[in-house]
């Protein structure tokens, strides 16, 4: 069976590691030959070069199967007839072309080599704390973060004259981190919470779930991936601290979808690290219990505090039975509330963003700050830190 030539697919190719893989598939003469030189499994190299060949194929090269035309810019190959002489050779060749067109799979295989620049595995192990407390788990509350959200100072009403980016959103949730983790102790396990809508859009139409027109700094694409390089910054610096890192993103009104995608690419990402752990996101709710403390994650749109209890006990009546500290993680409305039904915490957290414009024309606004919580596996909350940005 003949196979393309992968100095072919290195027009293709669209990331840096797809280059680094071609260019060792091209240098060491083979997969496997590469596979070694790259430290990974044969069957990884084999998956990125299938990929790419079938994107080669359809935009109309695949040499080896006498398709030699690419399309047109962002045209693909509809059908493709070829007349062959009594020698095989090519006598006619007719290419239909059509604008490209991307189902749900091939998007989501884009996002993942878009977030990882990498392969399965290749993510280098971080060195773990010399010593903690397994008595305590700390818990950062990422508040709705909007990455992607345009504001500008400008458009909005005087006074209000904070703006946001993707680099602003990007330093300022950096250092929030870097600041807590200080600050929390030796705590053994830490739980980065993204309590929801941590992206402004849910898609290239700079829509939010529900199809909302939102201002957006850049395209959905180039955001995501910088939000998957922010996520490992912020989850490397919290392997230094805590033995183990749970990663949980729930899934808000805006980004219901994106929230599904970044955790399956975060669990990608540190497939083999054994000390990060990524929850499942499947649903909006979502549920951790450690020790005596049933943790219950919500975004909190379109639903209220008695409804989500209702649906705790019924479904998680032996992890409410099982755990004395019970509470409920929101988001939604971008200030700080708590409010305690019927034996349960709940707690709406902050934001570190910066107003949109809209917002801003209506009136909304709040104290901007992250906050991380430490518990103890028997009494529950223990203590907290909050830092704060803006005025």
């Amino acid at each position: 069976m003949h196979k393309i030539d992968p100095r072919v697919l290195k027009e293709f190719a669209t990331t840096d590691r797809h280059h680094e893989v071609l260019d060792a598939v091209i240098r060491e003469g083979s997969a496997n030959k590469a596979a070694k030189y790259l430290g990974c499994g044969r069957r990884v190299i084999d998956k990125m070069l299938a990929r790419l060949e079938k994107k080669a194929a359809s935009q109309g090269v695949s040499p080896h199967r006498d398709l030699t035309h690419q399309t047109a810019e962002g045209f693909e190959a509809k059908r493709i007839s070829t007349a062959y002489k009594d020698d095989g050779s090519v006598a006619l060749q007719w290419v239909i072309q059509e604008p490209e067109k991307r189902d749900i799979r091939a998007k989501v295989e884009a996002v993942v080599d878009g977030l990882t620049d990498e392969l399965k595995g290749f993510k280098k192990a971080v060195k773990a704390p010399a010593k903690v407390n397994s008595d305590y788990l700390a818990m950062y509350m990422i508040g709705d973060h909007h990455f992607g959200l345009l504001a500008d100072s400008e458009t909005k009403m005087a006074g209000d004259d904070d703006d946001w980016d993707v680099k602003i959103a990007t330093q300022i949730l950096i250092d929030a981190t870097e600041r807590l983790s200080k600050r929390v102790g030796d705590a053994e396990i830490g739980v980065l919470l993204n309590v929801g809508d941590f992206f402004h859009a849910d898609s290239s139409k700079n829509e939010t779930t529900a199809g909302t027109r939102v201002d957006v700094d850049t395209r959905i694409g180039k955001t995501f991936k910088l939000a998957g390089r922010l996520f490992q910054i912020i989850i490397d610096k919290m392997l230094e601290i805590h033995k183990k890192v749970v990663v949980i993103n729930v899934r808000g009104n805006h980004d219901s979808d994106m929230a599904c995608h970044l955790s399956s690419c975060i669990d990608l990402l540190y497939s083999d690290e054994k000390r990060v752990s990524v929850l499942p996101n499947y649903s909006k709710f979502i549920h951790y219990q450690w020790h005596n403390n049933l943790f219950v994650f919500h975004h909190g749109d379109r639903i209220k505090p008695e409804q989500i209890l209702q649906t705790v006990i019924k479904n998680l009546d032996d992890e409410w039975a099982q755990s004395k500290n019970r509470y409920c993680h929101m988001g939604h409305i971008h200030h700080h509330v708590e409010r305690e039904y019927g034996s349960m915490l709940f707690s709406a957290w902050g934001s570190l963003t910066a107003t949109d414009q809209w917002h801003s024309d209506s009136g909304y606004g709040a104290e901007r700050s992250m906050t991380a919580v430490v518990y103890h596996k028997d009494s529950g909350e223990d203590s907290r830190v909050k830092i704060k940005v803006g005025k």
